[in-house]
């Protein structure tokens, strides 16, 4: 059991297909030592945050029954020690794969000892911090100095064809107390998404 770690959570979203293969769990953890000009996902480093245990996180994951995890942020590396006793806690109960997104290139994440614990889990990694200048529009990645990189061969195939569409995708959710922009949006979806928020008062996060 793993009572105390604890992660620092921006949010969840169980059952989406939006940042990988399959039907995901998507984790976005809190706090990033980056402060790349235009990140949508600002709010994962200024915003509120939730501190939830891993035995509870790895709970919710297994209920869900999704094929994989997605890890983004904010930066999942500045956690790794609880996010390395999540994927083990998971993978012990049912065969999941992983995906993370980082601000981190891989070239860094291999220099430092700590960070390969958790990299040496994932299936894929997308690195690399977001350039505004080089936001080219891809499908499911931020900016085209960032690289995908096939950890393992599970994801391989399936990702071909995935991560080569020619639109973004993103969706809008309307909680009970909140609402959500969830992806990687086109300028269309962004642009609805500000409209949104305007008649919102401004109040609206982004993942």
């Amino acid at each position: 059991m793993n009572e105390k770690a604890v992660l620092k959570i921006s949010h969840t979203e169980a059952h989406t297909e939006l940042l990988g293969p399959y039907d995901r769990f998507v984790i976005w953890v809190h706090g990033c030592c980056f402060d790349c000009e235009g990140c949508l996902a600002f709010n994962t480093r200024y915003g509120e945050y939730t501190e939830m245990s891993v035995d509870e996180l790895t709970e919710r994951i297994i209920k869900s029954n999704c094929e994989g995890i997605t890890i983004s942020g904010g930066e999942p590396f500045l956690q790794t020690a609880a996010l390395v006793a999540l994927v083990k806690a998971v993978r012990s109960v049912r065969d999941t794969g992983v995906i993370v997104y980082s601000g981190f290139t891989l070239k860094e994440l291999q220099s430092n000892t700590d960070y390969m614990k958790l990299l040496e889990l994932a299936d894929i990694l997308i690195d690399g911090r977001y350039i505004k200048e080089l936001d080219d529009g891809r499908a499911y990645i931020g900016s085209s100095n960032q690289r995908l990189y096939y950890l393992t061969d599970r994801y391989r195939e399936i990702g071909r064809k995935y991560y080569s569409a020619s639109k973004r995708r993103a969706e809008i959710k309307f909680g009970r107390d909140k609402v959500s922009l969830i992806g990687v949006p086109s300028a269309t979806v962004l642009k609805i998404w500000e409209e949104i928020k305007s008649k919102n008062g401004g109040i609206g996060d982004d993942f």
